[in-house]
């Protein structure tokens, strides 16, 4: 259907619905949809004899006094119609809009991004700059600045301000020290960024007692607890990042040498596990029950709702946090993400005296010394490299009583 600016809202409804059941949204869904429908027709007849505009949709949703959930399915059903009415194709959510980048910025931006892949910096990483440096751009662009050669300490710090995450400065100042060794700019403003320091983290580990309780919280006897325990397990016990959970493909699962083979979202490396029998069986169960679904995509996980795409690190994280609170396990101080599996295993395997650099290659880690982090949280053994401090004496003895002292202590 062509972009039109009004249609008989009958019709538009019509062709939504259609859109609907080509996703395969479940019977439920379709009728909460029509629900509401009823209500958006019932209004457009009394606002303009059944003719839909893109008004009619914002004047109706103006008109709701609802809960917020309530008005976010009312939001999306007359985006629905607004979309059909545009001859928009089906899209199962908003997309973001995009920054643009000033049309003086993209030859510099290309040229910065094949900078950084000449650094041999992993694709992850030159993906995260150039989002960084596009929200800069845009905001010099916001600022008024159109040449590069307009930077200035000012509009640089400004700049920085705009940014609630301090850890990619980082990135300004690469993006920064590039335009000065390519000359672009006579002055190297990259000193100019503050380097954001922070005190690295101890990372939260969980017992192999909470892991229990929080297993035993899935129902394995359905589809969706087969699917979850397989999430859990992957992140428990082979220390799988959520990326690469989520971007798993069938292909990648060798069953029968109970192998996992893939490259890792993060680092672009590639990495071979053998899997556990406790992950190696609700996989298998998993495997079969995806069958009969006929999924278009080769991914081995999808979530559970029309249109049924592959998992996301979200859902992963949503299942996850489900089956801690149920176990009803204390997070406090403690992160509670497939993460803290993820460091859980690794710290567990440090102090059971697996060597590091076997714990290094199950993790994926290209930095040996990464693994140096997770000794930290055996509380217990570090206690007996404890040194007893010396009996104090003299003035300092006298001064831990209470006593007056002159002079320094």
């Amino acid at each position: 259907m062509k972009n039109q600016t009004s249609q008989q809202v009958s019709v538009l409804i019509s062709m939504v619905m259609d859109q609907l059941r080509e996703q395969h949204y479940m019977e439920s869904t379709m009728i909460t949809y029509c629900r509401k429908y009823g209500r958006v027709e019932q209004f457009t007849q009394e606002r303009s004899a059944g003719k839909y505009t893109p008004e009619v949709g914002a004047a109706f949703l103006k008109l709701q006094k609802v809960k917020p959930s309530t008005f976010s399915a009312y939001k999306c059903a007359v985006r629905r119609l607004d979309d059909c009415l545009a001859g928009k194709e089906y899209q199962c959510h908003y997309r973001l809009d995009q920054k643009q980048v000033c049309a003086s910025f993209i030859p510099l931006l290309d040229e910065f991004i094949s900078f950084c892949r000449e650094c041999n910096n992993k694709e992850y990483t030159v993906n995260k700059s150039k989002n960084v440096i596009v929200t800069f751009l845009d905001f010099l662009s916001s600022s008024g600045i159109n040449d590069i050669q307009q930077l200035n300490p000012s509009i640089i710090a400004k700049g920085c301000l705009h940014f609630k995450n301090k850890d990619l400065y980082i990135d300004i100042r690469k993006f920064l020290r590039f335009l000065y060794q390519k000359k672009y700019i006579d002055r190297d403003y990259s000193g100019l960024v503050p380097h954001n320091r922070r005190k690295k983290p101890l990372p939260s580990v969980y017992t192999v007692d909470e892991i229990m309780r929080i297993e035993e919280t899935i129902d394995i006897t359905t589809d969706t607890g087969i699917r979850n325990i397989c999430l859990v397990r992957l992140a428990s016990r082979m220390g799988l990042r959520a990326g690469d959970i989520a971007k798993l493909r069938i292909d990648e699962i060798d069953l029968d040498s109970k192998r996992l083979r893939f490259y890792q979202e993060k680092t672009g490396a590639a990495l071979e596990l053998e899997m556990p029998q406790e992950v190696l069986e609700p996989i298998v169960r998993h495997i079969e029950n995806q069958r009969d679904k006929k999924f278009s995509d080769d991914y081995v996980f999808h979530s559970l709702t029309a249109p049924y795409n592959r998992i996301t690190t979200g859902i992963i994280r949503h299942v996850i946090n489900e089956c801690i609170q149920r176990a009803g396990i204390d997070t406090t101080g403690r992160k509670h993400g497939s993460h803290a599996f993820r460091s859980s295993l690794a710290s567990l395997m440090v102090n059971d005296d697996i060597s590091y650099e076997i714990v290094r290659k199950i993790l994926g880690h290209s930095d040996p010394d990464m693994i140096l982090h997770y000794a930290k949280t055996d509380v217990e053994r570090l206690r007996l490299c404890a040194i007893n401090p010396p009996a104090p004496t003299g003035r300092f003895e006298a001064f831990l009583h209470g006593k007056q002292v002159t002079g320094r202590v």
